[in-house]
């Protein structure tokens, strides 16, 4: 019995004794800001097990004391952070540092800004379109979008290819960033409009200037920057379906967006696209073979954590687009009447066909993402992409070419990128970054017809460095500097008399390989040493009042199109002729920028001036018979430009005050809700181009135009919102004298000479716009009429004004449905 009692005590001692050791341990540590590491107070450290909450000091310090061993799920939280779980191991004394996502909700708010005002944390003058803006030009391209901000413009053919304009500068000199990604898809032709669908774009960020170096230095003219939706960290679906139909083209288009989100940080997103229009209409006659036909896909998966992520997305693009058939002139006389006479020479009844002249393009991109942030520093990115561009332009052809294209081009692009982000610090922001590009291009030679664009290679290597600094509430003081290292090595055809008549037997001896019968084959290489430089600085006086300026230089090479275009360019109905000798430009601009917001009012002014050396322009010089028919000619020249302007936009809103009743409310007390009623906007843009160097005006430079906007929320409390909008633009009055003499072919077998009158801009003119939209449940139904009173007119940034007027009336019936 006492033998029992004695080993009943010396476990029981023993069982005690273990029990006080095991339950002694300390678990300490700091909570800090993973960007900057700063300690963070009163943050709560919950233990499950335990059921308590630990709160850190004011150096983010903690201690929790007399634990037992085993395993500890913690969760910690704190004021404006994502919660963070782990779990914890103990078997002795621990320190444990953990850091939280203190700037996360500050972070994403910069992906959803939807002001339409330039980026208040930089110098640079930027504008911001509004997902409601880009899903009512849903059924339209990325240019008409783009046309809605003050300073941009559209270079059109016809009204299906749309390029955009900045501050007059439009082509290579923009460049456009798709999520990420530059595109490359030979926007070097002036009626290469982008590929993108327009649907894919929850946010547009239009930069006006050579200051968003991470995506090039040669964007002298500005960036377009493109954003997908948000990622959200959470278990959610959602997206959209948008039909619209029009009466103007007869067709419309049809668009979906599917956005599948995990709180794992797994995610999808996909966005398909749909669109069909057959001939457009001006108010007196078919534009014949005018229509197109659109597919778009694009889709990504990706993993995103704060800490880090990755993603894999594929875009496909695949567009059919008529050429105005008037454009294509079977002889000079045709052509001289068909410029001089203001009326298309041919005229057809209403189809869908769409047949020679045509564009036919694919495109594909493919990019892989990945990023990962390092506590106490900051975010690095590394992107790698390809994109492979098919363009094809099909001329009227008979006999055994009939159906085959006149242009073939396939265009190849990888594009590998790494990006530094460096936040940590509360004043100073510091990125760098370097990037490589290796490009293809390949006409095929089967087209028979001399190819306008030569096989080449293309090479770009480059590096990038900025920095922001914020000393206090009042300033803020960026820099940025870049080097580009541009190599094209080509192959290409010249006749033999061409060559020597332009002086390239002299200038250019080292290029010829060998002659074949009389054509001479070459092989121009080119290189290019580009530096592009920034800075800028802005004031703001109050919370209501800032001014900002900025300086910044860049470098542009010039595109292939400048260099070798030697032939037919189909689709414009041009012959273009480049020029081995042009040498890079150099662009010197000032950008400024006043912004002022008090209570219901808003107001913006962007005044800037840039002078650019060696500016390429492309300029008509006269005409040319060939066996295809008699078209104008066009030379890519060089001189010296001066263009500055002023954009100006302002809007005030009229706000009411209703009364509602919330349950169990004081019934004495008056609750409102205050809603907006009324908006009034106006936006205003002029710019004035000139060669300096023959002092006369530089060609296609946008009219001064302005656009007034009404709208009136829930109309006498119907739901429906209703908006007026009238758009004036002045006739250009300032363009070079570019007409030129024609010899034409009389009926009697002799010639007459006439004057091309290619130079003449046409009229001002105005047009008038409704729409009345009601929002019910999920979804929104709209009716729009575009050019209310059918008003004719002619758009003077239209290569196909010489031919035919602009479209007429379209009514828009649009419907959106939010998943």
């Amino acid at each position: 019995m006492f033998s029992k009692t004695l080993v009943t005590i010396v476990l029981i001692i023993g069982f005690c004794y273990s029990n006080a050791q095991e339950c002694d341990y300390v678990l300490q540590g700091k909570v800090t800001d993973f960007h900057d590491s700063k300690p963070l107070e009163l943050a709560q450290i919950y233990i499950v097990q335990l059921q308590k909450t630990f709160i850190t000091k004011a150096d983010g310090s903690y201690r929790i004391e007399k634990l037992c061993a085993g395993t500890y799920d913690i969760s910690i939280s704190h004021y404006d952070c994502d919660t963070k779980k782990i779990i914890v191991d103990l078997n002795d004394d621990m320190i444990k540092n953990i850091s939280l996502e203190h700037h996360v909700n500050d972070l994403e708010a910069v992906q959803v800004i939807a002001d339409v005002h330039d980026n208040h944390s930089s110098t640079q003058s930027s504008t911001r379109i509004k997902s409601e803006t880009i899903q009512k030009y849903s059924g339209a391209s990325l240019g008409d979008a783009l046309a809605t901000v003050p300073g941009i413009s559209s270079l059109k053919t016809g009204n299906s290819v749309v390029k955009p304009i900045i501050h007059g500068l439009y082509g290579s000199r923009v460049s456009i960033v798709n999520d990420g990604l530059r595109q490359q898809d030979q926007e070097w032709g002036v009626e290469h409009a982008p590929n993108i669908d327009v649907n894919t774009a929850s946010n547009i960020q239009i930069i006006k200037g050579a200051t968003a170096l991470r995506y090039g230095g040669d964007a002298v003219g500005g960036t377009i920057i493109i954003e997908p939706a948000r990622v959200i960290s959470k278990d959610t679906l959602n997206g959209h379906i948008i039909a619209q139909g029009q009466t103007n083209g007869r067709g419309g288009s049809i668009t979906s967006t599917v956005n599948n989100y995990r709180a794992s940080g797994w995610y999808e997103q996909a966005t398909l696209t749909y669109k069909k229009l057959g001939d457009f209409e001006s108010p007196d006659y078919v534009l014949s073979n005018t229509g197109s036909e659109t597919v778009a896909v694009n889709f990504g998966v990706g993993f995103k954590k704060f800490e880090y992520g990755a993603s894999l997305k594929y875009s496909f693009y695949d567009t059919e687009i008529g050429i105005l058939r008037a454009s294509h002139i079977g002889n000079a006389a045709d052509l001289v009447t068909s410029i001089n006479s203001g009326q298309p020479t041919i005229i057809n009844d209403f189809t869908y066909d769409i047949d020679a002249p045509k564009q036919a393009v694919q495109h594909h991109g493919l990019q892989l993402n990945t990023y990962k942030r390092f506590a106490g520093l900051g975010k690095l990115d590394i992107d790698y992409s390809f994109q492979f561009n098919n363009r094809k332009e099909f001329d009227i052809r008979r006999g055994e070419n009939a159906g085959r294209a006149s242009l073939d081009i396939d265009l190849q692009t990888h594009n590998i990128a790494g990006h530094f982000l460096m936040d940590a610090m509360d004043q100073f922001t510091f990125q760098i970054g370097t990037d490589a590009m290796y490009q293809v291009n390949q006409p095929d030679a089967a087209t028979g017809v001399r190819r306008l664009i030569p096989d080449y290679t293309a090479f770009k290597v480059g590096g990038f460095t900025s920095a922001l600094y914020e000393p206090n509430e009042k300033w803020i003081i960026d820099a940025g500097f870049r080097y580009d290292y541009y190599k094209i090595d080509a192959e290409k055809f010249y006749f033999q008399s061409r060559w020597e008549d332009l002086g390239y037997d002299t200038q250019f001896p080292q290029f010829e390989v060998e002659r074949q019968g009389n054509q001479l084959l070459t092989n121009p290489v080119l290189d290019y040493n580009l530096i592009a430089f920034t800075a800028g600085a802005k004031y703001i006086f109050s919370n209501h009042y800032d001014l900002s300026i900025n300086l910044s230089t860049a470098n542009r090479a010039p595109n292939p199109s400048e260099l070798f275009s030697d032939g037919l360019h189909h689709a414009l109905a041009t012959i273009e002729l480049g020029s081995l000798d042009l040498e890079k430009e150099q662009s010197y601009k000032i950008n400024t920028n006043f912004h002022v917001q008090q209570g219901n009012f808003d107001f913006e002014l962007n005044p800037y001036l840039n002078s650019v050396q060696n500016f390429i322009q492309l300029i008509p010089t006269g005409v040319e018979t060939t066996n295809r028919g008699a078209f104008p000619v066009f030379e890519y020249e060089q001189v010296n430009a001066l263009l500055y302007g002023i954009d100006a936009h302002a809007t005030y809103d009229f706000y009411t005050k209703k009364p509602v009743r919330k349950m169990n409310s004081n019934p004495n007390e008056i609750i409102y809700n205050v809603e907006k009623l009324i908006s009034l906007s106006t936006s205003f843009s002029y710019i004035y181009g000139n060669d300096t160097t023959n002092n006369e005006a530089l060609i296609d430079m946008p009219p001064a135009q302005i656009q007034n906007d009404f709208t009136w929320y829930n109309v006498v409390d119907t739901g429906f919102d209703f908006q007026l909008t009238h758009q004036y633009v002045w006739q250009q009055s300032r363009f070079p004298d570019n007409d030129y003499e024609a010899r034409v072919p009389l009926d009697d077998g002799t010639f007459e000479t006439r004057t091309v009158q290619i130079s003449q801009s046409p009229g001002a003119y105005g047009l008038w716009n409704a729409g009345i939209s009601y929002a019910f449940a999920k979804a929104r139904l709209s009716v729009t009429s575009n050019n209310i009173f059918n008003t004719s007119y002619r758009n003077y940034l239209n290569r196909q004004r010489f031919y035919a007027d602009e479209v007429g009336r379209d009514i828009q019936i649009q419907f959106i449905y939010n998943l």
